[in-house]
């Protein structure tokens, strides 16, 4: 949430208040009305102070807070409270090559994506030695060298080798790519700082939150205590993109906040038997007709449409069983689709073959799925 700075007075003061206390001090004798000499000396330095005050000091007030504060000031005052802002992570996954049986691939080798216009190639190495087995595959995990969402990549898609290799006849990803995130933000870097002056860390489930969090890459945590018994405590996370967490991503929030089970050899108290695990995905379909606005095609409206619904969704926090399950309606997606550029109207909307409304089932986060427009 944003907030709101209080300005102390002084440094309210505009350049009117300023210039007439000026001309208040003006010598006896001296003529202050507007046009004369003294009068037009003094206002330029009123205005100078005004923008001084007004502008520049209120500005470096809020950098001393973390509720104002931003960028490398936000990153001062984290490190006085010893919370740093996470950087960006690179994706992971699997590559299969496909060849001559015996052959090695070193690790450090480097597949790529193809370029396409104005995007280049995207790389990723293997993270191990690995020989083609008998059936003449093998898969190796596989790391993108730049990190970002940049490799977050579809399926089928890494298709070239950066240099050839004798017995290896082709490449591929059997499935997209996850865990690339960017460099976590301002707002979310300022919710870890603001937590980190909370009272001491007891294991209730914000304590929880906040140690899943402290891994770089982790967006949303959801906590569900007693889930399979007493001293059971269930983390579902999702990355910093909004989607269900990787393997990786799992293991990297297990290890630290209970690597050993619930020995205490990590941040969990000792007894707390805590799982780490990814959501599972609830995917939502939509199916609709619109009219298109003069001047738009129906490539340039989709596009906009699908990015419009899947910020909706995003919107949809992961029920742990505290409250009624919710609902994703029409008439809500309805307003989406309005409040999408181009679009003129719609018909025929529905969701997963409703026409009214689907609930979210209890520990899903809700994936959009195909969107169907006619």
């Amino acid at each position: 949430m944003p907030y709101e700075l209080p300005i102390p007075d002084f440094l309210q003061e505009d350049e009117e208040t300023i210039h007439r206390r000026m001309l208040e001090k003006a010598p006896p004798g001296i003529s202050t009305k507007e046009g004369d000499f003294f009068w037009d000396a003094t206002r330029p330095t009123a205005i100078e102070k005004a923008e001084v005050t007004q502008l520049k000091l209120q500005n470096i007030l809020r950098l001393a807070f973390p509720q104002t504060s931003y960028g490398q000031y936000l990153d001062f005052l984290g490190e006085m409270k010893g919370v740093f802002r996470h950087p960006a992570t690179p994706a992971t996954g699997t590559v299969v090559f496909m060849g001559q049986p015996g052959t090695v691939i070193p690790a450090g080798f480097v597949a790529l994506t193809e370029a396409t216009g104005s995007f280049p190639a995207i790389e990723f190495q293997t993270k191990e030695r690995v020989q083609i087995g008998e059936d003449s595959t093998v898969t190796v995990a596989v790391e993108c060298l730049e990190s970002g969402t940049i490799g977050n990549v579809a399926a089928n898609t890494i298709t070239l080798l950066s240099e050839p290799i004798n017995g290896i006849a082709s490449v591929t990803n059997p499935e997209p790519f996850t865990g690339g995130t960017e460099m976590e933000d301002d707002d979310s870097f300022r919710e870890r700082i603001l937590a980190a002056y909370d009272e001491p860390l007891s294991g209730a489930k914000k304590d929880y939150i906040r140690w899943a969090k402290e891994v770089p890459g982790v967006g949303d945590v959801y906590v569900i205590p007693l889930w399979a018994g007493p001293g059971t405590v269930k983390v579902l996370i999702l990355d910093s993109n909004g989607q269900p967490a990787n393997q990786e991503l799992i293991e990297a929030v297990q290890n630290h906040i209970a690597p050993d089970g619930n020995l205490g050899g990590g941040l969990a108290p000792i007894g707390a038997d805590v799982t780490v695990e990814a959501p599972e995905v609830f995917e939502v379909n939509i199916a609709l007709t619109i009219v298109l606005k003069d001047g738009y095609t129906l490539e340039d409206v989709i596009e906009n449409l699908t990015a419009n619904i899947k910020q909706f969704l995003s919107t949809f926090e992961i029920n742990t069983g505290d409250r009624p399950l919710d609902r994703i309606t029409v008439t809500r997606l309805g307003h989406t689709v309005l409040s999408t550029e181009g679009i003129a109207d719609y018909s025929g909307l529905t969701v997963n073959n409703n026409d009214e409304y689907i609930e979210i089932p209890e520990q899903k986060v809700p994936i959009l799925g195909e969107v169907v427009v006619t």
